[in-house]
């Protein structure tokens, strides 16, 4: 009689793990992460992100700053969502955020205005790292962002095959630049 509980245990905890690892989302080749960090008012702030290449699959020699539509979310980088992490409590866009990790995306929200979103989620409910987007390129989240850091865009001539973001300090705060394609995307935010 033990035998057969024993046996029905194993089966219901093989069909367990087994339903686990179908609900697991599949990722893409992992191609590895970028880190840009500062020290801001005494305090280490750091982005971390994923570069994806113009003439990579996903954007194949399109300028996605350029041809995004008004309303478009990015996840602003490749594979893993970026991920920021502060010290020190920021003051992104007017509003006062903890100290801790969030989530960074790019929204498009209008022509020529282009925000990057503060967001609280930084991974899944099973524990692995937020991915980035879903089947079919849209972004994973389209609401719940707690702030927006507004950027000003310009058009270079040199031109970042990958993304390259760059984060330094300036008077007390910390300026995030991005450099994609031909655009170059900066703004700024506090860091108490």
């Amino acid at each position: 009689m033990n035998i057969r509980r024993l046996a029905l245990v194993v089966i219901a905890l093989i069909i367990c793990v087994v339903c686990v690892l179908v609900l697991i989302p599949r990722r893409p080749k992992y191609l590895g992460q970028a880190k840009t960090e500062a020290t801001i008012n005494g305090k280490h702030v750091s982005i971390i992100y994923g570069q994806p290449s113009l003439d990579g699959p996903a954007i194949r020699g399109r300028d996605p700053l350029s041809v995004a539509p008004v309303g478009f979310v990015w996840r602003f980088g490749r594979n893993e969502a970026t991920l920021i992490e502060s010290a020190g409590p920021m003051v992104v866009g007017g509003k006062e955020l903890a100290a801790g990790r969030y989530t960074l995306w790019a929204r498009r929200l209008g022509e020529d205005q282009w925000v990057i979103s503060f967001h609280p989620k930084t991974q899944e409910w099973y524990g692995r790292p937020l991915w980035g987007d879903v089947t079919g390129g849209a972004a994973r989240l389209q609401n719940g962002f707690i702030a927006d850091m507004p950027l000003a865009t310009e058009k270079v001539s040199d031109r970042a095959e990958l993304l390259n973001i760059k984060l330094s300090e300036d008077k007390g705060k910390a300026v995030v630049t991005i450099h994609f394609g031909n655009v170059v995307q900066t703004g700024s935010f506090a860091v108490n």
